[in-house]
């Protein structure tokens, strides 16, 4: 019984277990049935994602996030592990029944885990999110770099890039200057400094060299800011990535050394403006790139001041323990040969860094003054970077004007006008339909050079436009032109003779041997290559051998300016392909061999030569442009019908030249009339002397000076004391010695006259008797002087107003009494900017309150040699304002008591100086009101001291603007002037 009993309580056992397993066989199934459908929707997640990453590859610069990735991967595991359990589940069923159900009991755990994960995986891809972040680097990059030796200028310009950087007007910034000036250092740093401060999210540096294409240029961008590249890719298909990346961050990007202009666009970079907050900002050496490239804000790296190069040099050579007083004196030339330039300060201070013998500084010094590569590093670091901007100008006929410039002194202004010329004679600009045409090309072609910064432009003294070579990139020039091609450049080196170059004569293309002391040009040199010959300033040159130029026939300048040749060899009649003749201030030149066969010459300059009659065969000279016979004093006659055959003559200059045109060919026997300039059609400058006031006006009547670019007519007998500015003037007219109120016939200027000139006309009393200059509508300066008669300048009832003066100067007028007679026009003198008086004598005031109330612009006022000159301001208690004067010159008015008695405000008054005026003890107390724009007020220390002030502050107020100066001594002015005269006659 108890054995069966425990048999029956087994068998209840196993059913019930049995039972059990069943049960656990259902729930497998249905785990195994919910695992397939979460892996289903797993699936279907992960797909989706699959397409958005793909869209997203689309924009370049974003990449995945890195949770996005791992939870990829923990999907990829899960989905083998599952795999797996079917796998097994599968190899349960190929066996017995009830291996088939050990199996599947074996295997529920590990589902039942499997769908905890599933789900753990889907709650996590519900928070992603976004499925990308910015792929682009945040900041950019630290660049290494010298350390920079922070002068003012360095520390200057670097403040300039840094607020255009920060300023939002400005979105594209370039940086430029020439070679080895300083500006990658400079860029290297803004970047540096860039990425230290992050104001912008991406900085991006990229080096442009000269031979870098845009696909090279792209795909630096791009490895800069983080974006892949395939080989496949296009310039087009790289351009959209690298846009997509950029186009909405806020960005600078710095283009170091760009040669070449390009769109932005072309390389996908997004235009900056002000709502992206982008910036471009670039380095180059060449100015018009930035204007090609659009830039907003020009900033030029300059070079050195002489303190700051000095300083750089010190700091780099080993400072004051090697820079001994022993070589000081040396050191310093050192570096001025060095220009200012930081790369040549740099590679010369380091080449003499520690040493101390002063014989090697003296043989550097040498080296740079002689244009030698001979210092360590300076032909591969200075001249190679030089050289690299040369080469890189646009064609060879830009490269041949700019080493033209190399024939000129070292620091020569050189006037960029004569520099066209030269081209155009030269050949170096084609020959164009007319020489305006050529001028326009040439002056293209020099704005190309300076914009390399190659070229310097400058303003000489009298306000003309210049060029200049810096010096190494002149030291540069002469290196490439001692080889090809060959040029002979010796200037100031006190040479007595030619060079003797046999060996390399026939390849020398041109030679400048200018201010040297050669005597005698002699024998017969064979240059057959030659075309430019510059000989001037020779001072002692008298000779030149018969047959010296009969080997130059390529010769096509040919300039013995300012030498004393007495007269040109017959060999001069070989160079036919001569275009200029310059013989200027050659004034022992008396005559000069045919030029019958020199008919290619465009310019023959005879100025201030003693040339007695014009050379034989000048009426061949058919292709002639430009004739100058200005100050030829010996010149007797210009033979009739010379004008007629130069058909294509353009200039003509015969400024004070003995030679006078009249309207009476019977006036000048043989000679030339003024018809045959009236029949010059081609004439667009003119300056000639008249010989009486009828041939003016048949002039004037041709209508002809209405084609003129600028004239200068003088009629009468006019001296040479006050010649005009012909660089701002370029309608002049003077009239001396002639009875101008009285002639038969009015007389009538022409129209356009902007300066006018009276001397030694007795006839007249006021400029109101001459009617014709209410219709001067462009007249901008008045000269009156030696006209015994004149009285005043102009009347009430009278139209004279002249409007458009800015220029009176007075001068030896004895009876001047006033400067207006009368009520005062409104429109009188309205421009009036310069007053001078000089010598008149009469005149006890210069100015009424009336006619001050007009003078709205006058700046300067100069008085001086008026001995009854008694105020500056006719006394009035009213009170005027001359609110644009700055200066106040009085000199010899031994009568002048006063400047103004009333008050007179000068709120723009800077200097005030008073020479020999015994009797002025007291100053307007209204110029102390003006000590915020004095600069200063000159004058002897008896005469200041002595002066007399109502108010004891003013005196202290202005003692810090006193400046003593001499009294001059008035006979020896006199004596020096009568100096100055007698060697004018002498020239």
């Amino acid at each position: 019984m108890d054995v069966f009993g425990a048999i029956i309580s087994l068998l209840s056992c196993l059913c019930k277990e049995i039972g059990r397993k069943h049960d656990d066989l259902k729930t497998f199934n249905k785990d195994m049935e919910t695992l397939k459908k979460e892996m289903k929707y797993l699936s279907g997640k992960e797909d989706d994602i699959k397409i958005k990453l793909q869209r997203g590859d689309q924009q370049v610069g974003m990449k995945c996030k890195s949770e996005v990735k791992v939870v990829r991967e923990q999907i990829e595991n899960l989905k083998n592990e599952v795999d797996s359990l079917e796998h097994k589940e599968k190899l349960g069923c190929l066996k017995c029944e009830v291996c088939f159900c050990y199996s599947k009991l074996m295997l529920s755990g590990h589902v039942k885990e499997k769908i905890k994960e599933a789900i753990v995986i889907q709650e996590k891809m519900k928070s992603f999110g976004e499925l990308f972040i910015d792929g682009v680097v945040d900041t950019g990059k630290t660049l290494p770099m010298a350390k920079l030796v922070y002068t003012a200028t360095t520390q200057r310009t670097l403040e300039i890039i840094w607020d255009s950087l920060l300023d939002t007007n400005f979105q594209k910034i370039g940086v430029y200057g020439m070679g080895g000036v300083g500006k990658t250092i400079m860029m290297k740093h803004t970047n540096n400094r860039l990425k230290e401060d992050s104001i912008f999210d991406h900085v991006i540096w990229v080096t442009v060299s000269k031979d870098t294409r845009l696909e090279r240029l792209q795909s630096d961008i791009a490895k800069e800011i983080g974006i892949p590249l395939e080989e496949h890719d296009d310039r087009q298909h790289t351009s959209v990535k690298i846009y997509a990346a950029l186009h909405r961050r806020k960005f600078v990007l710095i283009l170091d050394d760009i040669w070449k202009a390009f769109p932005l666009e072309e390389i996908g970079i997004p235009e900056p403006s002000e709502d992206n907050n982008c910036k471009v900002i670039l380095s180059t050496r060449d100015l018009k790139v930035c204007r090609q490239m659009e830039i907003q804000k020009l900033i030029k790296v300059e070079v050195l001041p002489e303190k700051e190069a000095w300083d750089l040099f010190k700091v780099k050579v080993g400072g004051n323990m090697v820079i001994t007083s022993k070589l000081e004196k040396v050191a310093k030339l050192v570096v001025k040969e060095c220009g200012g330039l930081p790369l040549a300060i740099i590679t010369v201070g380091r080449a003499l860094r520690q040493v101390d013998d002063v014989r090697v500084w003296r043989n550097a010094l040498n080296e740079l003054k002689f244009s030698t590569a001979g210092i360590e590093g300076m032909e591969a670091g200075v001249f190679a970077s030089l050289r690299f901007s040369y080469m890189h100008l646009r064609n060879d006929e830009l490269r041949a004007c700019f080493l033209y410039c190399v024939l000129y002194p070292e620091d020569h202004e050189i006037p960029t006008m004569e520099l066209v010329k030269y081209w155009i004679y030269e050949g170096l600009i084609s020959e164009e339909r007319d020489s305006e045409a050529e001028n326009d090309k040439g002056y293209a072609i020099l704005n190309e050079i300076k914009n390399a910064c190659l070229l310097e432009r400058i303003d000489n003294r009298s306000g003309a436009e210049c060029v200049k070579m810096h010096d190494l990139i002149r030291d540069m020039a002469i290196i490439i032109t001692r080889v090809s091609p060959l040029f002979i450049v010796k200037l100031g080196v006190d040479l007595e003779e030619l060079p003797q170059m046999e060996e390399s004569m026939e390849n020398v293309e041109r030679i400048s041997l200018t201010n040297n002391n050669i005597q005698v040009l002699a024998g017969e040199p064979k240059c057959p290559k030659l075309s430019t010959l510059w000989l001037q300033h020779n001072r002692y040159l008298k000779n030149i051998s018969p047959s010296f130029f009969e080997h130059m026939k390529s010769l096509r300048v040919l300039n013995l300016s300012y030498t004393r040749i007495k007269c040109l060899p017959e060999s001069l009649s070989n160079l036919e392909n001569l275009r200029a003749l310059l013989l200027h201030y050659c004034y022992d030149l008396k005559t000069m061999s045919p030029v019958t066969n020199l008919k290619l010459l465009r310019f023959l300059d005879l100025y201030y030569s003693g040339i007695e009659v014009l050379p034989q065969g000048m009426e061949r000279l058919v292709n002639l442009r430009r004739l100058n016979l200005s100050r030829t004093f010996s010149l007797n006659i210009l033979p009739i019908g010379v004008m007629r055959n130069l058909s294509l003559l353009e200039e003509l200059y015969m400024y004070r030249s003995r030679y006078r045109w009249s309207s009476n060919s019977l006036q000048v026997e043989g000679g030339a009339s003024i018809e045959e300039i009236i029949n010059s059609t081609h004439l667009t400058n003119l300056h000639v002397h008249l010989v009486d006031l009828p041939s003016f006006d048949a002039y004037v009547k041709s209508e002809q000076w209405q084609k003129l670019e600028s004239f200068y007519l003088i009629v009468g007998q006019v001296t040479d004391l006050l010649p005009p500015d012909t660089s701002k003037m370029k309608y002049i007219v003077e009239i001396g010695g002639c009875h101008i109120v009285d002639c038969e016939r009015p007389l009538v200027l022409p129209s356009n006259t902007q300066y006018f000139a009276i001397e030694n006309c007795n006839d007249i009393v006021g400029l109101s008797e001459l009617p014709w200059l209410s219709h001067l509508n462009e007249l901008k300066e008045c000269h009156i002087s030696r006209c015994n008669a004149l009285r005043y300048i102009t009347v009430a009832e009278n139209n004279t107003t002249l409007t458009t003066l800015e220029t009176l100067d007075l001068w030896e007028l004895p009876e001047l009494t006033s400067i207006c007679k009368g009520v005062v026009q409104h429109d009188t003198l309205k421009c009036l900017k310069r007053v001078k008086v000089d010598g008149c004598h009469s005149l006890k005031n210069l100015f009424s309150v009336d006619w001050l109330h007009h003078l709205k612009n006058i700046e300067e006022i100069q008085i001086r040699n008026c001995m009854m000159m008694e105020e500056i301001i006719f006394k009035t208690e009213e009170c005027v304002a001359l609110s644009r004067l700055t200066s106040l010159e009085l000199e010899c008015l031994p009568n002048l008591r006063s400047i103004f008695w009333g008050v007179c405000m000068c709120d723009s008054l800077q200097t005030i100086n008073v020479t020999n005026c015994p009797k002025l003890k007291e100053l307007p107390s209204s110029i102390a009101t003006s000590s915020l724009t004095l600069k200063a007020i000159k004058g002897s220390r008896k005469w200041w001291n002595a002066l007399k002030w109502s108010d004891p502050g003013d005196q202290i107020n202005l003692e810090h603007f006193f400046k003593e100066q001499e009294e001059e001594d008035d006979d020896d002015d006199d004596e020096a002037i009568d100096d100055d005269d007698d060697e004018i006659r002498s020239l």
